[in-house]
């Protein structure tokens, strides 16, 4: 992580409750585009980095300073 960035880390409950099953809900519904679009996984492994990119692209924070620090 860049120094310019929030230094944030998740409790274990979060990881355990929130975080966790948010990856494994996104990973199945990756795996219907891939199947619904009848492309390959890189294809939507790179709509998932342009997703990623606007995020952080889209909270000018995360350059500077953010709120959660």
């Amino acid at each position: 992580m860049a120094k310019s960035e929030c230094e944030w880390s998740p409790t274990k409950e979060q990881i355990d409750n929130e975080i966790l099953p948010a990856y494994t809900e996104m990973a199945k519904i990756s795996v219907s585009y891939i199947n619904q679009f009848k492309c390959p996984p890189e294809y939507v492994a790179d709509m998932l980095r342009d997703i990623a990119d606007a995020l952080i692209s889209s909270h000018p924070e995360s350059e500077e300073k953010c709120s959660c620090c």
